[in-house]
């Protein structure tokens, strides 16, 4: 098997921690041979942990493709607004290329991207790891062989937790839509995606959306909160959103410790944390994202599906409800099962999935498998693993945002992506 080269372009959660592990974990099929990273301390753990010659060693992602690096493929995992311009230079220089959703900042970037790479000829794929994961695939076998009849409706729901959308929304990368991606997009391309995947790629033809930042403002914030946990503040010990609560021994909060500083030093987490966005107070931020979010779409053939995203879960996972003519299937994706109901029996059969315990329940892995898979076999490329399908998702989400701001008007999606 040829030993494929790849270059990582920002060497944060997602690219060190989600993906590259991959090359580690099947290295004569994968290796990568050059990263660009800003942050040292990135940069240099990723080159040491993948043995990358320091001459292939970047901060900046111009200085690498200038570099000419002789890489068969590239994962670009930087910031939602440094998307497009890697993406756009990738495709340029004929690179294939895995790229972090959201693609961009903008539906007119994103199509400029996934056009530009079909006009080029550039295989281009999108992280929409969902649609990867052993859970959604035995779910859409099951749909595709006719368990439940004829697809009338799909009801989904996002809980995004309220610790993660505290973490991530209100004083994370996520919070302020001016500097990255509104949070339908950020978050719930994801969920646009696995619609369209379940429902074999038809189009979705309207929708409309509402929602807003209810909570985590000003107006709601206790009498003498001060700016951050950490300074005093009256309400730190029993404040559901204190920054302390990081070191609570919970499951929900270890993988957000490690995203805001690796360590097993107690006291350095600490210190580290009260100089970081994440020990602000979380009704005195610069966020603006929605806290919660519905959206009702009609396909092609009259098939309807509900969607809901809601800070105010204690959980953090995805349910799903995919209802036919002739039974229905329901489950939860970090259940790791889902049940096939059939109406003319009453039969109820429970489906259990094996499922890694991993960020995107596999996901992550399962996406580097088939990119490479892709990379090693060009001459038998499924368009369904290209960046379309995930362009359509994409278009979803920023209409829905659109329809959001504008008071719940109906988009018709053909001319809304126009």
């Amino acid at each position: 098997m040829k030993q494929l080269k790849l270059g990582l372009i920002g060497a944060g959660e997602r690219g060190a921690n989600c993906y590259a592990p991959y090359a580690l974990k099947y290295p004569l099929e994968v290796k990568f041979t050059c990263v660009a990273e800003p942050i040292d301390e990135r940069r240099e753990r990723f080159a040491a942990n993948h043995k990358i010659d320091g001459a292939m060693v970047f901060r900046n992602w111009k200085d690498m493709l200038a570099a000419n690096p002789d890489i068969d493929g590239v994962i670009i995992a930087t910031q939602d607004r440094e998307h497009y311009e890697p993406a756009m230079a990738c495709i340029q220089k004929g690179y294939s290329i895995l790229l972090e959703k959201p693609m961009a900042e903008s539906v007119e970037k994103t199509t400029e991207i996934v056009r530009t790479a079909k006009e080029k000829g550039v295989f281009l794929m999108v992280c929409h790891v969902l649609r990867y994961t052993p859970f959604f695939k035995a779910m859409k076998e099951d749909i595709d062989r006719g368990v439940i009849g004829e697809v009338k409706s799909i009801h989904h729901i996002e809980n995004i937790g309220y610790w993660h959308f505290a973490h991530s929304f209100v004083r994370g990368n996520w919070r302020n839509t001016k500097e990255t991606t509104p949070m339908i997009v950020a978050k719930c391309c994801h969920d646009m995606d696995i619609f369209n995947f379940l429902l074999n790629g038809r189009k979705c033809k309207k929708l409309s959306s509402f929602g807003s930042l209810s909570y985590f403002t000003k107006e709601n914030m206790p009498e003498g909160a001060t700016a951050k946990c950490m300074d005093g503040c009256p309400h730190n010990k029993t404040c559901i959103y204190s920054a302390y609560k990081y070191l609570d021994d919970r499951k929900d909060r270890q993988n957000f410790r490690d995203i805001v500083m690796r360590t097993d030093d107690k006291q350095a987490f600490l210190e580290h944390l009260k100089e970081s966005n994440y020990s602000r107070c979380v009704y005195q931020c610069d966020n603006d994202a929605a806290d919660h979010q519905v959206i009702n779409l009609e396909y092609e053939d009259g098939v309807t599906v509900s969607f809901q995203a809601s800070a105010f879960t204690m959980d953090i996972l995805r349910e799903t409800k995919v209802m036919g003519t002739k039974g229905e299937i329901e489950g939860s994706i970090e259940d790791d099962e889902y049940e096939i109901r059939d109406y003319g029996t009453g039969n109820v059969t429970k489906v259990k999935v094996h499922t890694p315990k991993t960020l995107h329940s596999g996901g992550d892995e399962c996406i580097m498998a088939q990119f490479t898979s892709c990379l090693l076999n060009p001459d038998h490329l499924d368009e369904k693993y290209g960046a379309m399908m995930s362009l359509e998702g994409h278009v979803m989400a920023y209409a829905a945002e659109y329809s959001r701001v504008h008071n719940g008007e109906v988009l018709e999606l053909e001319q809304f992506a126009k």
